[in-house]
């Protein structure tokens, strides 16, 4: 007969019996599985909510077995597409599934642009309108007659001419103490930029005009002196990014990077500063939201084409939403640049385009800005025709940035700047009809 010690010692002959660390002890590796199964199960469900998952050497973007991200949408819809449809909601195919795309398009702006560019014979246009406090896209809209580009409203392959002026004069109003009413001089024609026009020196023929009228009328050497005496190298770098130049445009479908590059040659400043250079490029997005930045009182707002994505049983996969990136120039700033632009519409470049705009039933009641911009390609067989902008209702809250491109080759067709003209009278004219017949 065997003696045992104590009652604990004689319980351990029999299974399921003992103390709990002795019962842990003896199945410390069947948990360690169990743990390690647990973990392995959780990060599978990650993987397949954040629409990815292994295949093969490779990770594939399988947004459809869950939430989709962003970034994720480059790779699902498809540009040419959505700068051809008709807004409202769309239906694509992905992996063998069917998706509803609710976009932001305003579909009566978005159908009069499609017909407007549709009609024209320009090898390229490329329309774009934002809602500039939310970043909606209201209007997307391009025509491709050339060869060598897919989208004209992302690529970036345009230079952008005198439309940087809009940055040059935002950087010296904000830091070099200059306002819309600085009287500037400078020597020779308004339209060129030589090197002997950008000293000094002030003799009899030396013309001096206010900062508004020389961005209205686009005057090179004294936005050319502007670059070389008070912006320099720093502050034309800090600016260009500021308002997202070299800076990577987070959009729901690929946008070409907007380029600047600025040298230690004073020459270069004032060059850029001007937009007199081939090398300054940027795609019609990006040049809307230039204008958007001076409407949205200075605010840089990232921009989006998508309100939401639903699958088959219309469970949402994807959802926008609005995001300021950062404040670019201040308040009193984005009221001078407003001044500036009005300027350009008033009395300037765009003058003869908007004349009677103060007797127009719908465009009296705006407060409207601008930009143009026009420069050719190097052997002049093509000629890049810019008009960048805003329009706000006086009386209410809607406001519109567009830019305008039109790539014009041995015949000069219909001006960027009327194609704008039509689509902010078209948007507010629609929008007036619609709010009368809520009431």
């Amino acid at each position: 007969m065997r003696y045992y010690k104590s009652w604990k010692d004689y319980q351990g002959l029999f299974p399921g019996t003992g103390s709990p660390k002795s019962f842990f002890k003896r199945n410390f590796w069947f948990f360690l599985f169990l743990l390690a199964l647990g973990i392995g199960i959780q990060c599978f469900k990650v993987s397949l909510s954040t629409g990815y998952f292994k295949s093969g050497d490779s990770f594939e973007s399988e947004a459809v077995l869950g939430a989709w991200a962003k970034e994720d949408l480059k790779e699902v819809l498809d540009p040419e597409v959505l700068c051809n449809s008709p807004g409202g909601k769309i239906d694509i195919h992905f992996s063998g599934r069917r998706y509803s795309v609710e976009t932001t398009l305003d579909q009566g702006l978005q159908g009069y642009m499609l017909k407007q560019v549709k009609r024209s014979k320009s090898p390229l246009i490329g329309f774009v309108a934002i809602d500039p406090a939310t970043g909606r896209i209201l209007s997307m809209v391009d025509s491709n007659k050339a060869s060598g580009t897919k989208s004209v409203c992302l690529s970036s392959r345009f230079p952008a001419a005198s439309i940087f002026k809009i940055v040059s004069a935002a950087a010296a109003i904000d830091k070099c103490n200059i306002s819309a009413d600085t009287r500037l001089a400078y020597n020779g024609r308004a339209n060129t930029l030589y090197k002997n026009q950008l000293t000094g020196r002030a003799n009899r023929y030396t013309n001096m005009v206010s900062l508004k009228n020389s961005f209205a009328k686009s005057v090179n050497p004294v936005f050319g002196k502007l670059g070389v005496f008070r912006l320099k190298k720093d502050l034309l770098e800090e600016y260009a990014i500021r308002f997202g130049f070299n800076q990577w445009i987070d959009f729901e479908l690929p946008v070409e990077l907007s380029r600047i590059s600025i040298g230690d040659d004073p020459y270069n400043w004032a060059e850029v500063a001007c937009g007199f250079n081939r090398e300054t490029l940027i795609s019609p997005l990006h040049a809307a939201m230039l204008a958007a930045v001076v409407v949205n009182d200075g605010k840089l707002v990232e921009p989006t084409i998508v309100a939401s994505i639903a699958d088959n049983e219309k469970t949402p996969v994807y959802v926008g939403g609005t995001k300021t990136i950062r404040q670019v120039i201040s308040l009193k700033t984005s009221q001078e640049m407003k001044e500036l632009m009005a300027a350009t519409i008033s009395c300037g470049t765009c003058s003869g385009t908007f004349m009677g705009y103060r007797r127009d039933p719908i465009l009296s009641k705006l407060s409207m800005g601008g930009k143009s911009g026009y420069i050719n390609n190097k052997s002049d067989e093509l000629h890049y025709d810019w008009f960048v902008g805003f329009c706000a209702e006086r009386a209410g809250t809607r406001k519109l940035a567009l830019a305008v491109l039109v790539v014009h080759d041995k015949f000069l067709r219909e001006r960027a700047r009327k194609i704008a003209r039509g689509a902010m009278r078209y948007y507010f004219k629609t929008g007036e009809r619609q709010g009368a017949l809520k009431t």
